[in-house]
């Protein structure tokens, strides 16, 4: 029986092939002349790869969810279990660079032959509340073959001119349209306000906006992984290659989390070092855990990091994103934990500024001083930028949504929010008095 075989690209360049062979076993060998890598955990060789780092990058690109692939599986009849066949159906748009292309489809695809279908709002609304029923139903059509990685329902469309398309064949997606987390009140809002405090303050985000589509609220997120180029005389949406922490240092999906064998702060650190990032791009790292530390930002885990990586460019650390305040909610202790310790304590509200040293120890005196200066300065400045960013989206946002109930809603989850990080910021400004 011959392998399986799906030809990679990379920002539309071919570099490699990826197999399965008849025990299900994957491997990826880069082409001679490949002018880029799929990931930090692969450097190219001429050896084929396999074994963790392959499986790793190729768990990474699909949904988190298992019962959302199986959906997808059945919708495309493939078996939703298999990463290999999950990427025969929906490889042409994933994540960052990377496109996985049978090699019938190889011509089309180098051609980009693709398609783009107008999409209603109404017909987005339908598609927002299917995805959040328990089913997972209509995360795609079958015409479509992009993937999301996250555990967030979500759909991918196009949007170019002010109208939306579903984007068919290797057509490249420009928006993440996500509902919010179902089982947790206002989430897509609470993500809102959270991102757009975050850009208020300078800090790099990606570019978000809150709309409704009929009834139903969502968020919507301009890919960062995305960007219009002019070829030829006419403008193009390109690829930008990326990828998580998971898959940079080699961890499945299902060890995201850091108590779950994922990725440490640390470990992210030295990835970044060991990869030649500038010092600039470890800082905006560390200023993440801060914030995350002082919003409650609870699932930032080793997927909820990435980075930057275009072909033939030195990487950088990607745009903050899915950063949410779990202060919004009434918790039990148990839950008040981050997705990474910091100095291996990982409950906010025991995290003191011994933890922050010890964090940084492995690092040097820079690190450690640069980090006392975030903490500082953070706790004093984003108690108010938050306050005055969530009231003006609020009030941005209620001219679409006027239902009194909702602004209270809303109102509400502001002042949870709010409250918990003065509370949180108060007790950092005390380390420092």
């Amino acid at each position: 029986m011959t392998d399986k075989t799906l030809i990679v690209l990379l920002e539309g360049q071919r570099i490699g092939v990826l197999q399965e062979n008849a025990a299900g076993k994957h491997s990826f060998i880069y082409d001679k002349h490949a002018p880029g890598q799929l990931s930090l955990s692969l450097p190219r060789r001429s050896e084929p790869w396999t074994g963790n780092p392959v499986e790793a990058y190729i768990d990474g690109v699909l949904p988190d969810n298992p019962e959302m692939r199986r959906t997808i599986g059945r919708l495309h009849g493939v078996n939703g279990n298999n990463p290999f066949a999950l990427l025969t159906v929906i490889g042409l748009d994933c994540a960052g660079g990377a496109q996985f292309v049978l090699p019938e489809q190889l011509e089309s695809v180098e051609n980009s032959e693709y398609s783009l279908t107008p999409i209603s709002e109404e017909e987005i609304e339908k598609r927002l509340k299917a995805i959040t029923d328990t089913h997972q139903a209509s995360w795609q059509v079958s015409d479509e073959h992009w993937s999301l990685n996250g555990a967030q329902d979500k759909i991918a469309l196009h949007h170019i001119d002010e109208i939306w398309y579903e984007a068919k064949g290797a057509a490249p997606t420009t928006h993440i349209i996500k509902p919010g987390i179902h089982t947790l009140h206002e989430q897509a809002f609470n993500e809102y306000i959270c991102l757009k405090t975050l850009n208020e303050m300078g800090i790099p985000v990606a570019q978000t906006s809150f709309k409704t589509f009929g009834s139903t609220p969502a968020l919507v997120s301009a890919r960062w992984d995305r960007r219009v180029v002019d070829r030829n005389g006419r403008s193009v949406v390109a690829r930008i290659h990326q990828e998580d922490f998971c898959q940079a240092t080699a961890h499945p999906t299902a060890n995201k989390y850091q108590s779950e064998g994922g990725p440490s702060a640390q470990d992210i650190i030295q990835c970044m070092r060991a990869n030649g990032l500038d010092e600039t791009e470890i800082k905006l790292f560390y200023m993440a855990l801060v914030i995350n530390f002082l919003i409650a930002g609870t699932d930032a885990h080793a997927k909820n990091y990435a980075l930057l990586e275009p072909v033939g460019e030195k990487p950088t650390f990607a745009p903050l994103y899915d950063i949410a305040s779990m202060f919004a909610y009434q918790t039990q202790r148990k839950q008040r934990k981050l997705a990474m310790s910091i100095g291996g304590e990982y409950n906010y509200e025991r995290i003191e500024l011994k933890h922050w040293e010890k964090l940084t120890a492995p690092f040097g005196a820079d690190d450690w001083e640069f980090c006392r200066s975030a903490l500082k300065a953070l706790s004093q400045t984003l108690p108010f930028a938050f306050i005055v960013t969530a009231q003006n989206c609020l009030q941005e946002i209620s001219s679409f949504d006027p239902s009194p109930e909702t602004r209270s809603n809303r109102g509400m989850l502001i002042r949870h929010i709010a409250n918990g990080i003065i509370g949180q910021c108060r007790r950092v400004e005390a380390w420092f008095e």
